[in-house]
């Protein structure tokens, strides 16, 4: 697939410490956020079913909604793709642990929010969502696929996609397979590349060799090292007003690379 050409309409971050945009667009900058930068709770979700959520759906829900706000758009209104390498580590680390030691004890509610779509499920609940809603998994290159995936949906309609990239911190015997140290979720709202009132127009090109270093500032870098979703963080960085490079090469272990270039109007 070359020269995919899309609008970023709306974008949003929660995790490392650096959650909202403007927060982001700071420490991209050099500068460091406010001491309580936290992105307010999903509204979509009541306050008890916020409680009963788990941590996977809380953490997507928010950036999600935080990115159709900027994008001025109805949760409800666009097509969406969640995309998590593990989904939801902490109630695996419970599963796995109840049922090696005392399995009637197995909670039937954490059963429930342990499937992958979890997230996606709940918001397609909460937000009323009337377009298709995929949840999709590629381990460490979920996030590479998650974006590949929502600008081929734009092959079908220019209209908005929503694009969630999530996964939680590791801990237990987990940590030995997935030694992510953050939780970290991003959310991107994209469509046709004519869109009006887009913060930036981007193009994705696949196949391309290898590029080079990471165009994120060391402290994001290494941040985005952590957790596999953060590896969003890049094209994110070419959406900020002013971006931090004009392209930037996504390197998935397996497939081929992809690179995303801002476009100069």
């Amino acid at each position: 697939m070359k020269g995919m050409e899309f609008s970023v309409l709306g974008a949003s971050v929660s995790g490392f410490g650096v959650s909202g945009w403007s927060a982001f667009c700071a420490r991209l900058a050099g500068q460091v956020p406010g001491e309580s930068n936290d992105l307010p709770p999903t509204s979509l979700l009541s306050a008890r079913e916020r409680r009963r959520s788990p941590g996977t759906v809380r953490l997507s829900l928010a950036v999600a909604e935080a990115a159709c706000t900027q994008a001025s758009l109805d949760p409800a209104e666009p097509r969406a793709v969640f995309a998590s390498a593990m989904g939801d580590l902490e109630i695996t680390d419970y599963m796995c642990a109840t049922l090696a030691e005392a399995p009637e004890h197995l909670s039937p509610t954490r059963f429930h929010n342990s499937v992958h779509n979890a997230a996606s499920g709940y918001w397609s609940i909460g937000a009323r969502a009337r377009g298709d809603i995929t949840a999709i998994s590629a381990h460490a290159d979920s996030a590479c696929l998650g974006l590949t995936e929502s600008v081929l949906r734009l092959v079908e309609s220019p209209d908005p996609v929503l694009l969630v990239c999530y996964d939680l911190a590791a801990s237990s015997p987990i940590r030995d397979v997935w030694p992510a140290e953050h939780p970290f979720a991003a959310a991107l709202v994209i469509a046709g590349p004519d869109h009006s009132g887009a913060m930036a127009r981007l193009r994705l090109d696949t196949g391309q060799s290898p590029g080079g270093p990471s165009i994120l500032p060391d402290g994001l870098e290494q941040l985005a090292r952590d957790n596999p979703a953060g590896r969003l963080l890049e094209v994110l960085a070419l959406v900020a007003d002013p971006p931090a490079a004009e392209s930037c090469d996504l390197r998935p272990e397996r497939g081929p690379a992809v690179r995303i270039a801002r476009i100069r109007r």
